[in-house]
């Protein structure tokens, strides 16, 4: 229950300060800065239970994958409402990155569950398939579309050099 207040004060101490930085002038935010804060304050909030009880309570890390999804999302609407909102069009892929990232913290730090393990790479690893080659389709800029292919090659070199590697059963 401690924790719940320590991460809860935090909040309250970030959101207070948020607010006095924009009602001084400070700070301008629009309504997608404070939609993405309110998001990504609100991960917060899903991890900490995950990460303060994992020993007594290992299922708990199951909460990573909400914070995951809320993160993610907070941070994109922020990213798009700055800069375009049309970048959705290949940004939505980080959310299954988000997943599979989600996945591999709980087999880390909760119950080493195998399957958790497997599901995240394989989840991240499309994530960053599509990201790449969405990226490389609708992507502006000589950015995306030099790391869009490298990163697709990148992906495929380690994918047959994995199929080549023997393992011990």
């Amino acid at each position: 229950m401690r924790i719940f207040r320590f991460l809860f004060g935090i909040i309250v101490i970030l959101l207070g300060g948020l607010l006095l930085l924009v009602s001084s002038g400070w700070v301008t935010l629009s309504a997608t800065d404070l939609a993405g804060s309110a998001l990504i304050l609100s991960a917060i909030l899903f991890w900490g239970p995950g990460i303060a009880w994992r020993q007594k309570t290992p299922w708990l890390t199951a909460l990573f994958i909400p914070g995951a999804i809320a993160f993610t999302v907070g941070a994109l609407i922020m990213f798009t409402g700055r800069t375009e909102f049309g970048r959705w069009s290949y940004l939505w892929t980080l959310l299954l990155v988000a997943l599979g990232f989600a996945f591999i913290a709980m087999y880390y730090l909760g119950p080493h569950v195998r399957g958790l393990l497997f599901t995240g790479v394989i989840v991240g690893g499309t994530g960053i398939i599509l990201l790449a080659i969405f990226g490389s389709l609708f992507g502006t800029g000589t950015t995306a579309d030099i790391l869009g292919p490298a990163l697709l090659i990148l992906f495929g070199v380690l994918l047959a050099l994995s199929a080549l590697v023997t393992r011990k059963t």
